[in-house]
């Protein structure tokens, strides 16, 4: 079994709070995750609401069923019997010991208005994603990331990093990229066994997870958006044309759109701008979680497909950006991301803020780095005014190659640590 890199995260938590939440979207490993903990230092019992009698108790009594699951306890699924967090508030009110309660979900808890606020200041959270490269390939996790905002220059960071990668990843990553990183289907050995896999699961997810939820009124136009949204991943969210293209009335949209968020199809990744404000107001850009669903739902079976729909780009940033969301949280809890963009058109790919600081992550899939992406993390920096502190252009070289002091190109596998 693959160790999962939350591992030891969960357990840390687990030490020090009485309720420990476990969120993500369906099939990425929580319940296996989960039930791992269970030892000698973590003696606990697991229960899940996806058996319909287990379920059925919780609906029908929740007191009495919290009553019946002395802590420490499992509860999987927790999100399909909302009043047993309500119960469990009442219970570790009355007593704080830490380690009582690891709750799991299938979709993000915390937006959920029914439990919103129910265990505010009592649990910590943790969200599970499918496997990243460097985990599925059992790797010990990238310390890169705060290496980056500890390090002052090029010269440094080279000192931390493996000189060059061993080999050309690029096929490495073409296949990763197109299975995408959910456990059963990334240890798959066959691409028809991959797609029916896919086709199984987006049935799953629209015809239970969804429904559970909140109430779809029209399956099949939700269907529909989630394939116009994975032909629009790693581009600007354009909700009027969306509309338009969907058919969808603007305020059914929304929501719908809100519904992907919450349960980790999609990312919604906004402009960084100093003042906070205009973060909530500019456009954003959106991600598909997952390039392998992406790639399934825009029917590209391999990446020739990709290429003549002329998207492969977009995939590998959509790729990349479901990286550094795996591995941030893992890296320091205070890093956040945004990306770039001025009125003209200038971008940099991505913005990973740690308090006052910035690191720009640019990424470009060719062997060689061109003037211009230089051009435009040159002018972030000057619009960033002294708070931008590095620069990386991850692309599909061999080596490491410095720029300046502050801009340094990093091949793939070194950033993400696959060369260890």
């Amino acid at each position: 079994m693959i160790r999962r890199y939350l591992q030891d995260p969960l357990l840390e938590s687990l030490k020090h709070f009485p309720v420990v939440l476990l969120t993500g979207a369906r099939q990425v490993g929580k319940s296996t995750l989960v039930q791992g903990l269970i030892g000698p230092s973590w003696d606990a019992r697991y229960v899940t609401f996806d058996d319909r009698a287990t379920l059925d108790a919780a609906l029908l009594d929740p007191d009495g069923f919290v009553a019946g699951q002395p802590p420490p306890v499992i509860i999987d699924e927790v999100q399909r019997a909302p009043e047993v967090m309500r119960v469990i508030k009442r219970v570790v009110d009355r007593h704080r010991k830490p380690g009582q309660y690891l709750l799991t979900g299938s979709a993000n808890l915390q937006t959920l208005s029914t439990v919103s606020e129910t265990l505010a200041g009592r649990v910590v959270l943790h969200a599970l994603y499918p496997f990243c490269w460097s985990e599925f390939l059992e790797k010990p996790p990238t310390g890169i990331l705060k290496d980056l905002f500890e390090i002052g220059t090029a010269r440094e960071l080279l000192k931390r990093l493996p000189q060059s990668a061993g080999s050309n990843d690029k096929g490495q990553i073409i296949q990763w990229i197109l299975s995408g990183g959910y456990p059963p289907v990334a240890l798959m050995g066959s691409d028809a066994a991959r797609a029916q896999w896919f086709s199984s699961y987006r049935q799953t997810y629209l015809e239970r997870d969804l429904l559970n939820i909140r109430s779809i009124e029209n399956i099949p136009d939700f269907n529909r958006l989630l394939r116009l949204v994975a032909f629009r991943t790693g581009g600007l969210l354009n909700l009027s044309e969306l509309s338009r293209e969907s058919g969808l009335p603007f305020t059914t949209l929304r929501r719908y759109m809100n519904l992907l968020e919450v349960t980790y199809q999609t990312l919604l990744l906004q402009p960084y701008f100093a003042n906070l404000g205009k973060r909530l107001i500019k456009t954003p850009k959106i991600y598909f979680n997952d390039t392998g669903m992406a790639c399934h739902l825009r029917g590209a079976n391999d990446w020739l497909g990709l290429e003549n729909q002329g998207n492969a780009g977009a995939m590998v940033e959509t790729w990349v950006a479901s990286e550094l969301l795996k591995l941030m949280p893992i890296s320091d809890h205070r890093l956040r991301l945004y990306f770039w963009r001025t009125q003209g058109g200038q971008e940099v790919d991505f913005l990973i803020e740690r308090g006052s600081k910035l690191v720009a992550v640019e990424v470009k899939w060719s062997h060689r780095v061109d003037q211009s992406m230089i051009t435009h993390l040159k002018r972030c920096a000057e619009d960033l005014k002294g708070r931008l502190c590095f620069s990386v252009i991850l692309y599909a070289g061999r080596e490491i190659v410095p720029f300046a002091p502050q801009i340094v190109a990093i091949p793939f596998s070194v950033f993400f640590g696959t060369e260890k």
